[in-house]
C-alpha cells in the first residue's frame, strides 16, 4: 500500500551536475572548443555576452566555472532544505559527433555513483538519487543499467533523443522491459528546440522515419538543429506505449514553453486536439498509469502559471482516465536557468503562486509515487 504520510521535502525531479569536462570539445560551437571556456576570463565574457537572454549555451559558460560534481550540488544545495532530495540527470554525450570528452561517461557516471554514496550515508538517507543516461548506440546497453542500477546506486534513467536517437529505437527495448519491469522511472528530454543536439548529418533512414509525423516540413531535414526536433517528438511515445503500456516515464519540460503558448493561442482544427506538444503529452498522462512530466525550464515563464494550476488540479469523474493532478512533477532543469533568474527566486515565485497543497503535490506526492521502484524484488 503506498505511504500517503507527507515528510515535506522538496523534491526536485529535474537537475543536472555534470562540468564542462564531461561534454564534447565542440558541444557548444564548431568554431569554439569547451576548453577555452574553462578559462575563467572565458566564461565570465560569455555570461557577460549572454546576460540579457536565457540561453542554455549561458548555462555551460555557468558550468566552467565549476570544476567538479560535487561543487555543482553544493551550490545546488544551498538553494533549498537540508533534507531536499535531486534527480541528477546524467546525459551520454559519445555518440552526437561533436568532439571527444575530457572525461568520458563512464568517468561522469561514476563520479556521480561516489558522490551520492558519500551524500546520502552523511544524510542517512537518499537526497542525491542518480538518473543513468542511455543511448542505443553504446555497446551492451542493458549490461550497463543493470550494472549501475544494481551495483552502483542508479534509480532512474535519462534519455536525450535530440543527440542523434529515436526514444522509440528497438536496441532500446530490452531496457525498456528491464525498466518496465522493475518500475525503474524514466526521464526524456522533450523539447521542440535544441542547441545540443547531434552534429551529423540527418541519415536516409531518419528522414524516412521523421515523415511519420503529421506537419513536418522538408526543410527541417537539412540540418540537425531543426531535424532534432523530431527525435524529441512525444508522437514516438505514442507508440512505445502501445509496446510498454506499464512504462513509468516522465516528459521532462513537458513539451516546452512555446509549445504552452500554442496550445493556449491556437485554436484546434476540427476537434482534434493533437496539434501542440502540451496536448499529446497530457493525452497520455490521461491515458497511462504511468506518465508524469515535469515542469522544468518551461515555467521560468510565469506567464503559464494559471496553465500550471489547472493542471494540479485537473481530475476527471471518470476512473478510466488517469488525472494529470497526479502526475505533474516539480523540476527546474538545474543549473540551466542560473542567469537572473536563479533556483531560489524560481521556486519562491512558484510557491508563492501555488497554494500549499498544490506545491506539495508536485513537490512532494507525486515524485514520490514517481520514484518508486520494485528493485528490492531483484
Amino acid at each position: 500500500m503506498e505511504n500517503t504520510e507527507r515528510r515535506y521535502q522538496i523534491h526536485n525531479c529535474h537537475t543536472h551536475l555534470f562540468t564542462m569536462d564531461h561534454v564534447p570539445e565542440y558541444f557548444l560551437s564548431r568554431y569554439f572548443r569547451t576548453s577555452w571556456a574553462k578559462k575563467k576570463w572565458v566564461a565570465k565574457l560569455g555570461m557577460l555576452l549572454a546576460k540579457r537572454s536565457i540561453t542554455r549555451y549561458m548555462a555551460f559558460f555557468y558550468s566552467a566555472m565549476k570544476v567538479t560534481q560535487e561543487d555543482v550540488l553544493r551550490e545546488l544545495r544551498g538553494y533549498y532544505p537540508r533534507t531536499a532530495k535531486f534527480c541528477v540527470l546524467t546525459v551520454d554525450f559519445e555518440y552526437m559527433e561533436a568532439g571527444k570528452c575530457r572525461l568520458g561517461f563512464i568517468e561522469q557516471i561514476d563520479e556521480l555513483a561516489l558522490l551520492a554514496q558519500a551524500v546520502n550515508e552523511e544524510e542517512g538517507e537518499e537526497v542525491v538519487i542518480p538518473f543513468l543516461g542511455i543511448d542505443p548506440r553504446r555497446p551492451n546497453l542493458l549490461d550497463l543499467v543493470q550494472k549501475y542500477v544494481e551495483d552502483r546506486g542508479y534509480r532512474g534513467l535519462k534519455m536525450y533523443p535530440a543527440l542523434g536517437f529515436f526514444p522509440n529505437d528497438e536496441r532500446l527495448y530490452p531496457v525498456f522491459e528491464y525498466a518496465q519491469k522493475y518500475q525503474l522511472p524514466i526521464t526524456t528530454h522533450c523539447l521542440p528546440k535544441n542547441k545540443n543536439h547531434f552534429r551529423f548529418k540527418p541519415t536516409k533512414d531518419m528522414i524516412a522515419k521523421a515523415r511519420q509525423i503529421k506537419g513536418y516540413e522538408e526543410w527541417e531535414f537539412k540540418k540537425s538543429y531543426d531535424f532534432a526536433k523530431y527525435l524529441n517528438h512525444p508522437y514516438w511515445y505514442q507508440l512505445l506505449l502501445e509496446d510498454f503500456p506499464e512504462l513509468k516515464i516522465n516528459f521532462g519540460h513537458f513539451g516546452g514553453n512555446e509549445e504552452w503558448d500554442k496550445y493556449l493561442d491556437t485554436p484546434d482544427e476540427k476537434f482534434e486536439k493533437d496539434i501542440s506538444w502540451y496536448s499529446i503529452i497530457r493525452g497520455l498522462i490521461k491515458r497511462y498509469p504511468n506518465v508524469y512530466a515535469d515542469i522544468s525550464f518551461t515555467v521560468f515563464d510565469r506567464n503559464l502559471y494559471p496553465l500550471l494550476k489547472n493542471l494540479v488540479n485537473s481530475e476527471y469523474k471518470d476512473s478510466v482516465y488517469y488525472s494529470p493532478k497526479q502526475k505533474i512533477l516539480f523540476g527546474t532543469d538545474f543549473y540551466m536557468l542560473q542567469k537572473d533568474y536563479r533556483e531560489r527566486r524560481f521556486g519562491i515565485d512558484l510557491r508563492g503562486y501555488l497554494s500549499d497543497d498544490e506545491y506539495w503535490q508536485i513537490a512532494e506526492d507525486n515524485p514520490r509515487r514517481f520514484l518508486a521502484t520494485k528493485l528490492e524484488t531483484i
